[in-house]
């Protein structure tokens, strides 16, 4: 089946929107009979992570759930495109043991088997850096060090590494002196270490960190970098393991189908895809969704995993309590774009780069072989305002020959600033946001339970942050309304 979304371009054939292979399209898109009154027991909006991992486990549970997602596949901003045999992630790719919430369900249904996206040595072996406007090739024995010196040094708050300011680092907020750190931008802390670092440090950490944040320096909060460095064990080597290079050989998609397939076989979910839901009306005793087709279902509960930039366009009655309204009114920054190509040859697989501020291109890398032959690279960018598909394609491509000599084959991404169900990729705070708002985000209001990747606690912005979600909303659930007296048929 092929999703609706995405693009791909061939050489400099006209861009091809949607037409996409992904195991993620479901059909028929609806199981719901065409006639019911039925009052559910949960509705659950949204197929991501969050979403799916509620409803398996509500399903288990006995509950009877409608699970509507506005989009025409599961994954809500992680899925799989696959291109002449290739697969492609579109969204988010990378996972690892020690992200606790995916690996329990990696383990669960078999997907324990990864591919290392940096095992193979054969190739250039080298890295690009942007420096004063040129590029300059580097080794990996050169390189290497000076990422992980620059890394200690701008995370290094408390000379211990950040471990005494974020000590449990599920818990960012345990310690009060922490805000400090929170309300100051990634552009302030590189001020404050400029002058310990060596140009190519300085240039290096730069690329990296605007990966990560996918913005400007000076939009980024210091403190979720910061959260990512004690995430990964307070060292480089564990951003490396833990944010870009072990992948599901078969793809996002087909793993989250693997949780809409056990909830669907218990007989206690129905879903609509192709459903966008515009109001949510909490009456005290149901809470009622209605979508832009008119159309309302009504459970006990609902679970909205909408993510936090596009959560303002939902009509809620009762309104929100202010503090709510004004957490959902600030967009998280991260607002850049990863894009995919194939490139001739095999010479780039152990290729990589960073390149902010001097491009558009943020940092890149080799990520595997295509069964033509062919290199595949991942790059994260800024977004272009005001580019169609086809002049943001040439444009993106362009980018990527300033940093090396390549022969691009196919261009493959989802915009996802310009997706109207996102309106950006995985969430990073601005700077003070998190000690004021972070909370608010995951409070309840009335009925209505909220999920989503963009507050949690962990991972945030992560497959492993959204499972970490929509398992908690599920148990929140079973606390409320207790185990049903129907019990779910055995598998």
């Amino acid at each position: 089946m092929a999703t609706r979304e995405g693009y791909y371009v061939r050489r400099d054939n006209p861009v091809q929107e949607g037409h996409l292979k992904c195991a993620g399209v479901i059909s028929p898109s609806s199981n719901i009979p065409s006639v019911t009154y039925d009052v559910f027991d949960v509705i659950i909006i949204g197929a991501g992570y969050a979403g799916l991992s509620s409803a398996r486990d509500l399903c288990l549970s006995g509950f009877k759930v409608l699970l509507l997602e506005a989009r025409d596949r599961l994954g809500g901003r992680t899925w799989t495109a696959e291109v002449e045999g290739h697969l492609y992630e579109m969204g988010g790719t990378w996972i690892y043991w020690g992200q606790p919430h995916v690996y329990r369900e990696m383990s669960r249904y078999g997907y324990t088997k990864l591919l290392d996206s940096n095992a193979d040595k054969v190739g250039c072996n080298y890295f690009t850096s942007w420096i004063n406007g040129k590029p300059r090739n580097i080794s990996y024995e050169e390189e290497g060090p000076a990422v992980e010196r620059a890394f200690e040094i701008f995370c290094d708050v408390d000379g211990n590494g950040g471990r005494r300011i974020i000590p449990y680092p599920h818990d960012p907020h345990f310690k009060p002196e922490a805000k400090q750190w929170e309300n100051i931008s990634a552009a302030q802390r590189i001020d404050q270490v400029r002058a310990k670092l060596s140009e190519l440090e300085l240039y290096t950490l730069q690329g990296f960190v605007a990966a990560i944040s996918g913005n400007d320096m000076n939009n980024t909060g210091f403190f979720d970098i910061l959260r990512w460095w004690a995430l990964s064990g307070y060292s480089t080597q564990g951003l490396y393991d833990y944010t870009e290079t072990y992948k599901i050989p078969e793809g996002q998609s087909r793993f989250a189908r693997t949780m809409f397939d056990e909830a669907l076989a218990t007989g206690n979910l129905k879903y609509a895809f192709d459903t966008l839901i515009t109001s949510i009306k909490d009456t005290s005793v149901t809470v009622e969704a209605t979508s832009t087709s008119g159309k309302s279902w009504s459970a006990r509960r609902l679970i909205s995993t909408i993510p936090l930039n596009i959560l303002n366009r939902i009509q809620f009655q009762p309104p929100l309590s202010p503090a709510k309204s004004a957490a959902h009114s600030i967009p998280h920054i991260g607002i850049g774009a990863k894009v995919h190509m194939e490139v001739q040859g095999t010479n780039l697989r152990t290729w990589s780069a960073a390149a902010w501020p001097d491009s558009r291109i943020f940092s890149g890398r080799g990520d595997g072989i295509t069964p033509a032959g062919n290199t595949h690279l991942v790059f994260f960018a800024g977004n272009q305002k005001g580019l169609n598909a086809q002049e943001d394609a040439r444009h993106m491509a362009a980018e990527a020959k300033k940093l090396h000599e390549m022969e691009i084959q196919k261009v493959i991404w989802h915009n996802w600033l310009e997706d109207p169900l996102s309106e950006g990729i995985w969430c990073m705070f601005p700077p003070g946001y998190s000690f004021d708002h972070l909370d608010t985000l995951r409070a309840r209001h009335g009925n209505v339970l909220f999920a989503s990747a963009d507050w949690a606690l962990g991972w945030r912005g992560f497959i492993d942050g959204a499972i970490e979600e929509g398992t908690r909303a599920a148990m929140a659930v079973v606390k409320d309304l207790g185990f049903p007296r129907r019990v779910a048929p055995a598998l």
